[in-house]
């Protein structure tokens, strides 16, 4: 075994690197700069676990098993990302299922439906719908809200609420409508419903599902000069959202909410 101690080793003409035909072998560290054709050309095969410092890497794809660290990263991410994410997210796109301690921010928007275990608020602002004849109607599905304000009744009362949910993921619920009526001269109540095109009334007789229920079996009955709020609860009897006769509905009358 021999041993060649030099400062340094040249090609020769002395005016670049050697080549080295059969590969080379290096014990320790490898200094100094390496050009991007050389190392994209010779560069192969690297074993053990070599530190590596590049200014940049041009590849199509890389691929590399264990921890990858840098100090920043770029550019789309596609595939699964495990492990903590610490910063700031950007453009998500698609359909990523995220999971957070917490979610600060300045405004949420979410389209679709949102289940959520504990619901804690400090304020609410309630979505209304104004009608200005005696058939109000609210979109459920698309944001209309639960509470209509009717003003210039002419007679009585009909609300209608379409988009009611009747999927499996709706079961085991309870609605809730109001419509606060600005009375006239006359008073008209609001003592019917079209749900989903299924009408509830206090006509219907004892028993069938469609019936609303008052108390003591006394219809409210709309006041004069003043505001009357009609409230409807709905409860569903067996479970089944997948239709509007599985729901029983209770209302009360809070009303002669005076002008003066």
């Amino acid at each position: 075994m021999s041993e060649i101690r030099v400062n340094n080793i040249k090609n020769e003409a002395g005016t670049g690197a050697p080549t080295f035909p059969n590969g080379a072998t290096v014990v320790g560290t490898l200094t100094g700069t390496a050009t991007t054709a050389t190392l994209a050309t010779n560069a192969q095969g690297l074993t053990g676990t070599p530190n590596i410092s590049v200014g940049t890497i041009g590849a199509t794809s890389l691929n590399a098993t264990g921890v990858v660290t840098a100090t920043s990263f770029s550019g789309n991410v596609t595939g699964n990302l495990t492990g903590n994410v610490t910063g700031n997210a950007t453009g998500l796109s698609g359909t990523p299922d995220i999971t957070v301690g917490s979610v600060v921010g300045s405004a949420l928007t979410v389209s679709g439906i949102s289940t959520l275990t504990d619901l804690r608020l400090a304020s609410v602002a309630d979505k209304v719908t104004v009608a200005t004849n005696n058939s109000p109607s609210l979109a459920y599905n698309t944001g209309g809200g639960n509470i209509a304000v009717v003003y210039n009744a002419t007679g009585p009362i009909t609300l209608s609420v379409t988009g009611i949910p009747t999927t499996a993921d709706f079961n085991n619920r309870s609605i809730n409508f109001a419509v606060i009526v600005r009375q006239g001269a006359t008073g008209y109540a609001c003592s019917s419903l079209v749900l989903n095109g299924v009408t509830f009334n206090s006509t219907a007789a004892v028993g069938v599902s469609t019936r609303i229920s008052y108390p003591s079996g006394t219809v409210a009955a709309g006041s004069t000069s003043c505001y009357d709020i009609f409230n409807f609860i709905g409860i569903n009897t067996t479970g089944s959202a997948s239709t509007m006769t599985n729901y029983n509905f209770i209302s009360i009358k809070n009303g002669d909410f005076r002008f003066y």
